[in-house]
């Protein structure tokens, strides 16, 4: 049973909707993650920003709209970390608020067919400003511990950059059934238990069946940069109708997939998505793409999915 809410409409006053975002809330992670546990679900209208406890969750009376959707999802959103699965926040912030903001992120695409879509806590983490900000040489790691985090550093290395990751490997790595399906087998095996990081690595291995070794060492346990670029590019005995082969190099540590957009000058397009596999032998890989005219342009990653540090050297163009 939902009731309705006890705070009646005023002037600049939104909370008409909290049962309503309560509701598709907890209904949301209860189909996806796990059974919400508790027999009430209480959104006090309170004078903090928000705080969470089992049942019930305070949120600003002030706030409104996609304010209140934000703040209201985000505390019940901690039901399931660190209340189901019992997260160390205090040595491992990134496994409980970022954790809830990665689900958060999908139950704000899921509400009212995505009425508050990209308006929750953090702006585009793949814009050029955020990519510097969260992989700069100042930004803690996701495995320090939280007191010996620099103050301005928090929101991105608790909440941020771990969605991010989870974001990453949720739509670039597994995709999102197999993804999902390794998620959710985690919150069940440790639901009531407090798992370490490696208990959360090992459990998306086994069950996605794949070693993502490179992904840990690369976002939780170093501070590494993303930097793919176009090196070369050089026809198959200087004929362009004989096709050609792209030399694409990682300028920095942290290696990912690669997709590639070859334009012709005839109007023809080649895209490849390729593995992280390419990396395994050396910083270079070399790709023979079936071209019949001159390439016009070369673009990685053209759908900006990636957190590149430089997207200058993502692109090389015909001259002229």
């Amino acid at each position: 049973a939902y009731p309705v809410e006890s705070m009646k409409e005023k002037k600049g006053n939104d909370w008409r909707r909290s049962t309503e975002m309560v509701k598709a809330s907890i209904e949301h992670y209860s189909a996806k993650w796990f059974e919400f546990p508790y027999p009430a679900a209480t959104n006090v209208a309170g004078i903090v920003g928000g705080m969470e406890y089992p049942g019930i969750v305070f949120c600003s009376y002030t706030s409104v709209g996609s304010d209140l959707w934000g703040v209201t999802d985000h505390e019940f959103g901690h039901t399931w970390f660190p209340m189901i699965v019992g997260s160390n926040e205090r040595k491992y912030a990134w496994m409980d608020e970022g954790f809830n903001t990665f689900i958060n992120d999908l139950s704000t695409d899921a509400f009212n067919k995505g009425e508050f879509k990209d308006k929750s806590f953090f702006s585009d983490p793949v814009s050029p400003f955020m990519i510097k900000y969260t992989f700069g040489d100042k930004m803690d790691g996701l495995y320090t511990v939280p007191d010996a985090i620099q103050q301005d550093n928090l929101a991105i290395a608790a909440y941020m950059k771990p969605s991010q990751m989870l974001h990453a490997l949720r739509d670039l790595i597994l995709g999102p059934d197999r993804f999902d399906r390794a998620f959710r087998e985690y919150v069940s095996r440790w639901a009531f238990k407090h798992p370490t990081p490696w208990d959360f690595f090992h459990t998306m291995e086994n069950v996605a069946g794949e070693d993502l070794g490179w992904f840990w060492r690369s976002w939780v346990l170093n501070t590494w940069k993303l930097d793919q670029s176009v090196k070369e590019v050089k026809y198959v005995k200087n004929d362009p109708a004989k096709g050609a082969e792209i030399t694409i190099e990682n300028l920095e540590k942290m290696p990912m997939p690669v997709t590639i957009l070859v334009k012709e000058t005839n109007g023809k397009e080649h895209r490849s998505d390729l593995p992280v596999e390419i990396w395994q032998r050396g910083a270079q890989y070399v790709l023979s793409v079936p071209v019949t005219s001159e390439i016009r342009e070369v673009v990685l990653d053209p759908d900006k999915k990636l957190p590149d540090w430089n997207r200058d050297n993502n692109k090389w163009k015909k001259a002229f």
